[in-house]
């Protein structure tokens, strides 16, 4: 069974540094079953010099472009049966890929790891314990927690995320995941105990963390849109940032309220923005 991994950069070098070190010291497999495909839109290619030699490692240079449509620049090249997305600044456990590569030869279609920054902290809403994901409760997959089954027909959207011409910059990894989920069924788990470290707080291209915030929430209140989410998982996402600037409003926090009213704002138009097919 092989995997791929696939990623892109374009100038975080120390990080990239950070996961390649990671990778080379992941423990209890075979490296010659992995591959990572490098999407490079700086200039990072001796930073892989010390990648393991065994690993099948494929570089490609490539123009300045959003992070949709680089991963499907990449997705061209695979050649596993399974596919993850690590970030550049994440790194893993030395345990992943095997914990990861014993669940899928179990027979399931993905695997959600947990995240958390370097001190242990959650970088999303994480279950406590393992668990069947379903279409609407993803368990907080994240791309660079998610690891499964390649299906050739399934690609990024690249009306959305990090880049996005739309400014919906969230959201493609939950629409990847729902794509595959939707072509090879709902067999993908939460398993707490692969561990993926990426770091909280970082604004990353955006000018700020509040920017930040409202471009997430314009793309993933198109998500819900695209997907048909139920209405009590859209009212829920609109009533509790109302509910945020209420509360805040009341504490005289006006840069919590603020920040409650941009994240409903997000959401609002990315819901009735059109679904770009």
């Amino acid at each position: 069974m092989r995997i791929s991994l696939i990623q892109t950069s374009q100038d975080r070098r120390l990080e990239l540094a950070r996961f390649v070190a990671s990778l080379n010291g992941q423990t209890g497999i075979d490296f010659s079953l992995v591959q990572l495909v490098f999407v490079d839109q700086g200039d990072n290619a001796d930073v892989f010099r010390t990648l393991d030699s065994r690993i099948d490692f494929v570089y490609i240079k490539y123009r300045r472009c959003s992070l949709s449509h680089a991963r499907n620049v990449a997705l061209s090249h695979v050649d596993g049966d399974y596919v993850a997305f690590p970030d550049d600044d994440c790194w893993y456990e030395p345990d992943v890929l095997a914990r990861v590569i014993s669940l899928l030869r179990s027979g399931c279609a993905g695997v959600v790891g947990k995240g958390t920054d370097e001190n242990g902290a959650p970088t999303n809403d994480f279950p406590r314990n393992a668990r069947k994901l379903t279409m609407y409760d993803h368990c907080g997959a994240i791309s660079y927690t998610i690891f499964l089954k390649y299906v050739k027909s399934v690609s990024f959207d690249e009306n959305i995320g990090v880049g996005s011409p739309y400014r919906l910059c969230s959201g493609e990894e939950t629409d990847y995941l729902l794509g595959v989920m939707a072509a090879v069924g709902t067999e993908v788990y939460y398993e707490p105990g692969v561990v993926v470290h990426h770091p909280i707080g970082k604004t990353g291209n955006f000018n700020n963390d509040r920017d930040k915030q409202y471009l997430y929430a314009r793309g993933w209140g198109y998500v819900m849109r695209k997907h048909a989410y139920p209405v009590r998982i859209v009212l829920r996402s609109f009533i509790r940032p109302l509910g945020g600037i209420i509360l805040y409003s009341l504490r005289q926090d006006w840069q919590k309220a603020m920040r409650s009213y941009f994240l409903l704002r997000g959401r609002l138009e990315g819901f009735f923005h059109k679904v770009i097919k």
